[in-house]
């Protein structure tokens, strides 16, 4: 079986600022481009379903709806997923701006050059979403890579 790829669906909490304010930061912040969005309600300011792409990349989201969608980080004590966001030439930039714009830097993940070949931080957006933002710096090879984190590759086990 082949699949045709994964697109992850998050949910905004309203304490956050909900869907609405999160679509426009995931925009203006991390470069997101707007497939579709669709509000309900009485006043039509919840969306009950959008979709940014990344790149080819596409995370659907929406508010939160008890009963039907997923969690919120809060609601779960944290974020289990971190989504990673390449940015060839400006990955930097884009991760200050997430932080003039109110993301966090996680702990001991600030922009840096990093051990497998990217420049790399990790910051907490708003809505309690982790991200990994970066870029590659240097072409090197997986056993490159699991030499420097004191791994071994075992890829081939599988």
């Amino acid at each position: 079986m082949t699949s045709a790829g994964i697109q992850p669906y998050i949910c905004i909490s309203s304490e956050a600022g909900g869907a609405m304010t999160a679509v426009t930061w995931y925009k203006d912040v991390l470069g997101a481009t707007v497939r579709t969005a669709m509000a309900w309600g009485e006043d039509s300011t919840k969306l009950g379903h959008a979709e940014l792409a990344f790149g080819s990349s596409v995370i659907m989201l929406s508010d939160e709806f008890p009963g039907m969608s997923g969690k919120t980080p809060k609601e779960l004590g944290g974020c289990p997923v971190t989504f990673t966001l390449m940015v060839p030439g400006t990955s930097k930039d884009v991760y200050d701006k997430a932080l003039e714009k109110g993301a966090k830097v996680l702990p001991g993940r600030e922009y840096k050059s990093q051990p497998w070949g990217w420049n790399a931080g990790s910051i907490e957006d708003p809505f309690g979403y982790q991200w990994t933002i970066g870029e590659e710096a240097e072409k090197i090879t997986i056993d490159e890579i699991a030499e420097r984190l004191k791994m071994k590759n075992v890829a081939s086990q599988f």
